[in-house]
């Protein structure tokens, strides 16, 4: 029995001398470990940039669809059957300024016109032996203007009355009614044949030749060529870099190079829907077309702002910077973001920022391994 007991205490003893090397050697190779990844750390320190705020010059980009300056919606103000003029009303057919754009059949209404004016000059030829008595000094007048009088012809301007009396009399005798009835309807007329308002394109026809149109119906779009205006939205913020008059280059996927164009205009009110700002901007080229998408392009500065490569920029607003040789996130104002770029601002001169993330890192973390000696 006591062989065994000593048996025993001599395996016990062993086992725990034995546990006891093999602690003290784990012991040793994780203390190494940690030397090691420290040294590494120290061996490869962060890249750091230290704010210094000023003047950033960035690129703007804005996109929207392009218009034509002068674009029309015709309407027809007259009823009648459609007829093209010399030239057919169809998209794509380009017209000078005063051609016959379309035609409305207007034989009917126009020998109403005829019938009103032979009922004038009967008027007149009734009127002229009165005048002749009451107003002898006056009558030679009336008498040229009876014998010129031309049914077909536009009508013309009446002479002058000589004085209150005379007037009074020609229009006791209904003439002043009668000439500006007539008068009303020649302008009705006129409204029977459309003409170009300027040099230009059509670029929507509605209607056929030989339909019947009627009061209010809309016959088609037409639009000047060449001269074109870029509408695009803005958020409010950044629409206080813009300025009128600032040169821009618009580009285009459907088109090679770019094109020169002018901030025109900048609508004061604001979008109630979309919080932004309307922005016009004025481009002509041949090559551009009535609703072709583009984007406007023209670089802003912006003053008490830094630089920084876009991949800090964590959460949209917020950035690592070092404070006590600790890794501590700030939010900050971020103005553009173009590229591989951001532009922020919010930051002291001085404060230092690490340009890459280390693993693990988090709010409060110590950046003293990672930093040069």
């Amino acid at each position: 029995m006591e062989v065994r007991k000593k048996h025993l205490s001599f395996a016990i003893a062993g086992a725990i001398i034995l546990g006891g090397i093999l602690l003290g050697g784990l012991l040793g190779r994780q203390e190494p470990a940690k030397v090691q990844e420290r040294k590494s750390a120290l061996s490869a320190p962060l890249q750091i940039l230290t704010v210094r705020n000023g003047l950033v010059s960035m690129p703007f980009e804005i996109s929207g669809t392009v218009e034509s300056v002068k674009k029309i919606e015709i309407y027809a103000e007259v009823s009648g059957v459609f007829r093209d003029g010399l030239k057919s009303f169809r998209e794509g057919n380009s017209f000078r300024q005063g051609e016959t754009l379309l035609v409305i059949e207007d034989s009917v209404y126009r020998n109403s016109v005829f019938a009103e004016k032979s009922s004038f000059l009967n008027l007149l030829t009734l009127v002229l032996p009165d005048i002749i008595i009451d107003f002898p000094e006056e009558s030679a007048k009336w008498k040229r203007y009876t014998e010129s009088f031309r049914i077909e012809a536009p009508l013309r301007a009446l002479p002058e009355p000589a004085s209150d009396r005379e007037r009074n009399y020609l229009a006791a005798r209904n003439v002043y009614n009668r000439f500006y009835a007539i008068r009303s309807m020649e302008a009705t007329l006129g409204k029977y044949r459309i003409a170009a308002p300027f040099d230009g394109v059509v670029t929507l026809s509605e209607v056929n030749p030989g339909a019947l149109i009627r009061t209010g119906q809309k016959i088609g779009e037409f639009a000047a060529a060449g001269s074109y205006e870029l509408q695009a939205a803005v958020g409010i913020r950044d629409a206080g870099y813009l300025k009128t008059g600032t040169a821009v280059s618009v580009v285009s996927e459907d088109f090679s190079g770019s094109v020169q164009g002018v901030i025109k205009r900048i609508n004061s009110n604001i979008s109630p829907s979309t919080q932004s700002v309307s922005v016009y901007i004025e481009v002509a080229d041949p090559r551009l077309r009535d609703g072709m998408y583009l984007t406007a392009r023209f670089p802003v500065t912006v003053r008490g702002a830094f630089s920084i490569p876009r991949r800090m920029v964590l959460d949209d607003n917020r950035v690592y910077v070092i404070e006590k040789s600790r890794f501590v996130l700030k939010q900050v104002d971020v103005l553009a973001k173009y590229d591989d770029r951001a532009v922020i601002a919010g930051l002291s001169d001085g404060v230092r920022l690490p340009v890459e993330m280390v693993p693990g890192m988090f709010d409060g973390m110590d950046a003293a391994p990672y930093l040069k000696p």
